[in-house]
């Protein structure tokens, strides 16, 4: 998405990286309604390297997002193994061959963990918590700093494409799949150009689909919190009941009120806020829509 000024640069990379494994090439580009001139670029890069390596770009119809676009390349691909990786120069190519060889040596997954970040210090602090309570609170063991950065066998590629659902968060689902998975050690590039085109708002949904979509804990998590407030509430209310009745201190009756009020109307609203959150989830679910429209293939 709008990544035009990247596009050239990391494409060539890509190349010279992969030329050496002598392997039969299919690179995919989705262009995820990008809004300057990515599509312009792609075509390009199409007609100068098409000889050496088939080229196909699918045109989305609008932004339908991240995790939809991967969706797209993945249904797409035809190889024995797919590569998936961002154009904006933060995954590395070089480590391709390393996966490549893993998979040869019989990996079904090989996904790569981020060694370093270049990102703000309050933004890797809040990557780092994710990860944790991901693994905490779901049965699906996805590894501390793996993103979509990865190599699939055409087997983990089927089973992934069979998955229905709507809001999808990529490395849980390929942790879901299951087979033979080993992780490869890459540090995490600098963007080259331009700041990130996924904002706080893009990074909280997806890390929302992760938790809602792996996870009934919280649903579980408010329920125990309901308890424990409306113990803590009804504490409150004896420990007033016994100063008015057994002390000389005046309690004002606003006070009384306004703990009964306060305990419970905090309870009410986190439970009805989490579950809108599942409830539009599945209400994105039952619609069917697709994941992406194709505009156009090349």
């Amino acid at each position: 998405f709008n990544e035009a000024e990247n596009l050239r640069v990391f494409f060539e990379e890509l190349l010279a990286n992969l030329s050496p494994l002598e392997m039969e090439l299919e690179a995919i580009f989705v262009n995820d309604g990008s809004r300057d001139a990515s599509l312009e670029v792609m075509r390009e890069l199409k007609d100068e390297f098409g000889a050496r390596v088939v080229i196909v770009i699918l045109d989305l119809a609008r932004n339908f997002g991240h995790p939809a676009a991967v969706t797209a390349g993945i249904e797409q691909a035809t190889g024995d193994a797919v590569l998936l990786m961002d154009t904006d120069m933060q995954d590395d190519p070089a480590a391709i061959r390393k996966m490549v060889t893993k998979w040869k040596d019989g990996a079904d997954v090989v996904y790569a963990t981020r060694t370093t970040r270049k990102e703000p210090l309050p933004l890797r602090m809040l990557f780092h918590a994710y990860h944790r309570l991901f693994s905490t609170i779901t049965p699906i063991k996805v590894p501390p700093a793996a993103g979509n950065f990865g190599l699939i066998d055409r087997r983990v590629a089927d089973e992934i494409r069979r998955l229905p659902e709507h809001n999808r968060y990529f490395p849980g689902l390929r942790a879901w799949v299951g087979f033979r998975q080993e992780g490869l050690e890459v540090p995490r590039r600098a963007r080259s150009v331009g700041p990130s085109r996924v904002g706080l708002a893009g990074l909280t949904e997806l890390a929302l689909d992760g938790l809602l979509g792996f996870s009934a804990l919280p649903l579980r998590l408010a329920f125990a919190a309901a308890i424990v407030l409306a113990f803590a509430a009804l504490v409150g209310i004896a420990a007033i009941f016994y100063i008015k009745i057994f002390t000389d201190m005046a309690v004002p009756m606003w006070s009384s009120i306004m703990t009964v009020v306060l305990f419970s109307s905090s309870v009410q609203f986190f439970l009805i806020g989490l579950l809108g959150e599942y409830v539009a989830r599945i209400y994105s679910e039952v619609k069917h829509r697709p994941h992406f429209i194709v505009r156009k293939r090349y």
